[in-house]
């Protein structure tokens, strides 16, 4: 059991069984680890480990539990916990057994669990079990990339079965028929919402059989051949046996018309079946024939069947609504027969697929549309519930989940128009974006459909005021209801908006119906021109309401592509094709070049506003060098340009001339990505911690710093750090500089607002602040010094279990003739220079020498040597003298060794029986090899591991608390 107090069936330790028995990736069993623990391993976590997760290890999971123990080990012991000696053993004991890797290669498939988790508003929906959980066990591959690809576990499997799940109501009561099941997941999942029928193909006979044989393992095919079977698994009791399933082997391109048609499935499901494009075709053919089926529905059928469109509200807003979700049927479309009589049911298919190549993508949807076939992207419209919290390498956004339906020919009424809204500020090339789309054939346009009721409510000027509201609706509501949603010739409409035309008493409709995008431009570029109409202002900017609109979408869970217009203009193909991929509908090259002149689409104010986009005929690249900017609208321009880039963070699609070659880079702590630091006088995100241009450390590095580490609420030797800080601004003639209790009040605001109180780092850093002008002198520094906290979770940054490797440097630490080190200066390119001749090596760091040739320090820490019992330390006249180094030797006195500290040659850390280093980020650093010479035997010795101890227990014991919201 585990520790007192936990519950194992309660998060986040549910979650981490869950994962283990799902067999998620080491790394994020490490992580849920770290959370069930508060930030750390604690024995209490490893004892739930233990007893949960390792001791029940199948023959199967052992190549899996062994890699997750090397992990979860070296977590451990880089944080220095203790780890229960179960673990090691255990370890230990996989070791021997996969020496010669045997048993990994006998076992190229193995037993998998999915658990289902119900969040606790789901208990009144009919698929949630008493339990709230729902366990799957399947047999599948090790490796989804090798072997047989039929018997892995695709992320759109997970996707499709979570909306099963979510979904109940809709394959309820229906024949279902699955293309290329693979482990049979999804046809699981359709058996427990009692789907009447459930119908797996599949066309590898590898595959089939592992399907057949995963039925098995949940009662499936056994009780569907007997039904008095009573030997029930009482972990199964929660699913439904009264669903006939029946696996069927049937490759595509053999499959035969006569043989689909026997099927008459209600509805047809697949998932990650849109890969491969030779087997397109054949898809298609098996889709179309499963779907172009009509036949009279049962009584019941007419009873609650409603017309299903992914732009009608989803089930889910009915849920959020309290209404009676169970009374609607989504499973089927229905349509009028020709007599006006009953209705009929028409099959739909649910594909859930992960679009890898935009290419691929359009060539299934031209195949779709040549067999009559009607796609529709639900995704946004009907979103599962996350019912597997704990899978952290299940990326749900990155899966489309699409509707298919058979067009019914001669009846084009019946097919309901998709509306794509465009919100954009003045100025934006938005007229343009519109004339782009409207050289698609399939696509309709409307030019500021709501711009009369933006008049009517706001009561602003226009030249063309009067004349406008006398020729457009100007009832916004019922301008969304008969006009932007009302009846339609093609299959899409275009709306262009401005963002400030969605003023309040607007139908909520306008955002949740149809997909929207928003297209942002830089207040430099808009601003010189735009007054030329009208007077500039905030308002009529709208970039307010475009940060309004991007947070209402993302609230309905539809978060809107955003695209900016100086990227349009320089790489315009690539862009569309971006958006059109957002979008979910296919790039065509019309939307590339249009004709010079107005335009029929045009609205009344096109006069006025369109002069230059009437003379274009496709987007051409901006000015290369831009017109003077008019300084009398500076005030503007700083008001809406933080609006502005806060819309261009979340800009995926980037012209390939303006955007970084670079990969985004990994955080070497993830949970960073998300944190607040202390600039200046206030408390930001971590994309706005930024100083002026003009602050001394961006003109000279002229600034000074203290790292500082948090143990267990507590900050260790903060009263010593700020000592020297102040020291070090003393020294640089520092004016202005806050006070011991401001910067205080800093750090400690800055770590409650973060929530660290263990395992942290903090970069304190103090320049001398901002200047006036430009220039080295600090006469110009008139705004007083600029304070920077910056916290990170961050564990040691050594292996200070099995130590570091140090070389020698070439470069020489500054002498006090120049530069003196007790100045902790943020001026560091003296140790960067080190640094990279240690890197180049593939070290740790370097050690640096004195003019003299004798040690002062590595690039980043403080240094220590033990020869024949004693402890040694170069003098501290060409280093900093560390607060952790003044630590270490008080310990080393206090542990009865003796110390010395007195100039060091090279030849003696060479020579010397252990090395350690010192500093706050690394804490105590054994050192096992300088310049390819073993120190010592090469492994960590005594002395390093009775000072590591004593240093630990140091830490523990001291420190100046952190005072909380609870203390205050």
């Amino acid at each position: 059991m585990a520790e007192q107090g936990v519950d194992p069936m309660a998060p986040p330790f549910l979650h981490l069984l869950s994962a283990f028995l799902a067999m998620e990736p080491t790394h994020c069993l490490v992580s849920l680890a770290r959370v069930c623990g508060g930030g750390l391993i604690t024995e209490g976590v490893q004892r739930f480990i233990w007893d949960n997760c390792i001791s029940k290890v199948e023959k199967s999971h052992v190549p899996y539990s062994k890699n997750f123990l090397k992990k979860l080990i070296n977590e451990i012991e880089s944080a220095h916990g203790d780890i229960l000696d179960e673990l090691y053993e255990q370890y230990a004991s996989y070791m021997i057994l996969l020496k010669d890797d045997r048993l990994v290669k006998e076992n190229s498939r193995v037993l998998k669990c999915i658990s289902f988790l119900f969040p606790p508003g789901c208990f009144g929906i009919p698929s949630c079990p008493k339990s709230m959980q729902l366990a799957v066990p399947l047999h599948c591959s090790v490796n989804m990339l090798e072997g047989d690809t039929g018997c892995s576990i695709w992320p759109s499997s997970l996707f499709l079965s979570e909306f099963i799940l979510s979904h109940p109501e809709i394959f309820s009561n229906k024949s279902c028929f699955e293309v290329g099941s693979g482990v049979g997941l999804v046809g699981i999942c359709l058996a427990h919402v009692k789907a009447s029928k459930v119908i797996l193909s599949e066309g590898d006979l590898s595959s089939l059989a592992n399907m057949k044989l995963n039925l098995e393992l949940n009662q499936l095919n056994n009780r569907m051949d007997d039904p008095g079977t009573t030997n029930q698994d009482p972990n199964l009791a929660d699913l439904n046996f009264e669903t006939q399933v029946k696996c069927i082997f049937l490759p595509w391109e053999s499959a035969e018309e006569s043989e689909l048609q026997n099927f008459m499935p209600d509805i047809i499901l697949g998932a990650d079946v849109i890969y491969n494009p030779l087997c397109f075709p054949h898809l298609i053919r098996v889709l179309a024939t499963l779907l172009n089926q009509t036949r009279s529905s049962s009584p019941l059928q007419q009873d609650n069947c409603v017309e299903f469109s992914p732009d009608s509200r989803c089930i889910m807003d009915a849920r959020a609504e309290g209404a009676d979700i169970h009374n609607h049927d989504h499973g089927s479309r229905s349509t009028t027969n020709a007599d006006g009589g009953g209705k009929n049911s028409v099959p739909v298919a649910y594909i859930a697929s992960v679009i890898r190549n935009i290419e691929t993508f359009n060539y299934f949807l031209a195949l779709a549309e040549e067999a009559n076939l009607d796609v529709k992207d639900l995704t946004e419209q009907c979103k599962p519930f996350d019912l597997l919290p704990y899978m952290q390498s299940y990326d749900r956004s990155s899966i489309r989940l699409f509707t298919l339906s058979y067009l019914l020919m001669g009846d084009p009424g019946n097919q309901e128009i998709e509306v794509i809204h465009s919100w954009s500020a003045p100025r934006s090339i938005s007229t343009g974006l519109m004339y782009s789309f409207a050289q698609r054939d399939d696509f309709e346009v409307l030019d500021e459909p709501l711009y009369a009721n933006f008049l009517r409510v706001t009561g602003v000027e226009r030249p063309y005021r009067e004349e406008l509201l006398s020729k457009m609706e100007s009832d916004g509501n019922k301008v969304v209801k008969e006009i932007i949603f009302g009846p339609g010739g093609k299959k899409y409409r275009f709306c262009k908006h401005m963002a400030k035309q969605y003023v309040p008493g607007l139908t909520k409709d306008l955002m949740k119906k149809g997909k929207h995008f928003i297209l942002i431009r830089n207040p430099l570029d808009v601003l010189p021109s735009f007054d030329k109409v009208i007077p500039s202002s905030l308002m009529e900017l709208g970039l307010a309401d475009l940060v309004s609109i991007y947070s209402e979408l993302c609230d309905l869970g539809k978060p809107p592509p955003i695209i900016d217009a100086a990227d349009l203009q320089q790489d315009p193909e690539a862009i569309l094709r971006g958006l059109c991929e957002d979008l979910g509908i296919s790039f065509q090259p019309s939307m590339l070049k249009w004709d010079a002149g107005p335009k029929s689409i045009d609205g009344i104010w096109a006069p006025w506003w369109y002069q230059s986009v009437h003379k274009s005929t496709c987007f051409k690249p901006g000015r290369k060098y831009p017109v003077p900017f008019p300084f009398s609208l500076y005030d503007l321009l700083e008001q809406s340009l933080p609006l502005y880039n806060i819309l261009r963070r979340h800009v995926k699609q980037r012209a390939s001339l303006r955007k970084s070659t670079l990969p985004i880079p990994d955080l070497p702590v993830p949970e960073n990505e998300k944190l607040l630091a202390w600039v200046g006088d206030e408390i930001v995100p971590r994309e706005s911690a930024k100083v002026s241009v003009f602050d001394s450390v961006v003109q000279g590095g002229d600034s000074v710093w203290e790292g500082l580490r948090i143990y267990n609420g507590k900050i260790f030797k903060l009263e010593e750090h700020l000592d020297r800080m102040f020291d070090s601004a003393k020294a640089l003639a520092f004016n202005n500089v806050p006070t011991r209790e401001e910067i205080k009040e800093a750090i400690f605001t800055t770590l409650n607002r973060n929530g660290m109180f263990d395992n942290t780092h903090i970069r304190l850093s103090l320049t001398r602040g901002k200047k006036v002008t430009s220039g080295m002198s600090p006469a110009f520094n008139l705004y007083g010094c600029t304070l920077i906290v910056l916290a990170e979770w961050k564990p040691p940054v050594y292996d200070n279990t099995k130590g570091i490797t140090l070389v020698t440097a070439t470069t020489r630490r500054n002498s006090p003739n120049n530069l003196d080190s007790k100045i902790h200066h943020n001026n560091l390119l003296n140790n960067i220079l080190a640094k990279i001749e240690g890197n180049n090596a593939n070290a740790d760091d370097a050690i640096m020498l004195d003019k003299d040739g004798y040690v002062s320090e590595t690039n980043a820490t403080n240094i220590f040597l033990v020869k024949k019992g004693h402890v040694l330390t170069p003098h501290a006249d060409y280093c900093l003298p560390g607060i952790t180094r003044a630590t270490v030797m008080d310990l080393v006195v206090k542990e009865k060794f003796p110390l010395v500290e007195r100039r060091i040659s090279l030849s003696e850390f060479h020579t010397a029986d252990e090395v350690w280093t010192t500093g706050t980020m690394g804490e105590l650093s054994p050192v096992i090899k300088i310049d390819g010479r073993p120190v010592g035997d090469g492994q960590v010795g005594p002395v390093t591991r009775h000072l590591q101890n004593a240093y630990k227990k140091l830490t523990e014991e001291s420190g100046v608390p952190i005072p909380t919201s609870d203390s205050s």
